[in-house]
């Protein structure tokens, strides 16, 4: 039985690893970009559970994917933590106000739970935000309407960037807040995951693998992201004098760091999640090997935010 701990102080229970769900609603593989099949979508849900995973993380913006977990009827199964996401229009540059901006988010967050099959969302997370559109204050009075009507019981934010992660860390209100986080990307180290540990706040941990750049499907990026590769390989360099595979290498390393919570998998096939949960059940990876980890992070966000990445 894989062990639950608290998300921040939200009271939920969730397993060290979560399920990533893009994949299942959108083509979004970087060596072979095609939507999976509603029984690929159902097995990998399915499997996820029956392995011990109790955090699925999905969005109104992924697609099928919330239609997909609707279907496969694990949310209604006890202990099932999903957690999805509104708002993507802030990711996107979007800035409406007033009732324009409250009217879109409550769009989405019905839709959600028409999809999702549900009468009240357990964690709902702002898909984007700025500084100072969080500072603003109309995204946290929106949500906290949410709440108040029964719709949503917790509230998070997902974001790109430190500044932003401050900001929400600072406000108060957001109770979660997801991350891109990996040996590539060590961006918010120290100072965000630090400062979210401090005032107990969920931390949940996306990017893992890069979109697969920590994995051999990096072979298939092109020219223009050489640095990224280059420290790939430098990381698995690494891997291999420790004995391990490259993915298990950066699984390990994300575990490594106490301030995350769950950390999330994007994947169809049921074995990525077998390993992944053998990493996280390894432990920590030894301070040496951190050590030399730490030293191959870049920080340029051409290279390590695939929302920036050139198209192929």
């Amino acid at each position: 039985m894989t062990m639950t701990h608290e998300l921040g102080s939200t009271g939920l229970m969730v397993s060290p690893v979560g399920l990533g769900t893009v994949e299942i609603g959108l083509a979004y593989d970087i060596e072979d970009a095609s939507l999976p099949s509603e029984t690929e979508a159902e097995t990998i849900l399915k499997s996820a559970i029956e392995l011990g995973i109790t955090y699925i993380d999905t969005a109104r913006g992924y697609g099928l994917a919330e239609e997909r977990i609707g279907k496969s009827g694990i949310a209604k199964q006890d202990g099932v933590v999903i957690g999805t996401k509104c708002g993507q229009f802030l990711e996107q540059g979007e800035d409406p106000h007033g009732r324009q901006l409250a009217e879109r988010i409550h769009d989405e967050v019905t839709t959600s739970l028409k999809l999702l099959q549900t009468d009240s969302l357990q964690l709902v997370q702002l898909h984007g935000g700025s500084k100072e559109q969080i500072e603003r204050g109309e995204l946290v009075s929106v949500m906290q309407g949410l709440k108040e009507d029964g719709l949503v019981q917790h509230v998070g934010i997902a974001v790109r960037g430190e500044e932003a992660a401050q900001a929400a860390l600072d406000n108060g209100f957001f109770e979660t807040v997801q991350l891109a986080h990996s040996i590539l990307d060590q961006r918010m180290a120290p100072a965000v995951l630090s400062n979210a540990s401090a005032h107990n706040i969920g931390v949940i941990n996306r990017s893992v693998l890069l979109k697969g750049a920590l994995t051999p499907k990096r072979s298939a990026l092109p020219d223009d992201l050489a640095p990224l590769v280059a420290a790939a390989d430098a990381a698995e360099a690494i891997a291999t004098a420790a004995g391990l595979d490259l993915p298990t290498l950066a699984l390990r390393f994300v575990f490594s760091n106490p301030a995350v919570t769950t950390a999330l998998i994007g994947t169809i096939k049921p074995h990525h999640l077998e390993s992944a949960l053998a990493a996280a059940a390894a432990g920590p990876l030894p301070d040496d090997i951190i050590s030399e980890l730490q030293k191959i992070g870049l920080t340029d966000p051409k290279q390590v935010d695939p929302s920036n990445w050139p198209t192929t």
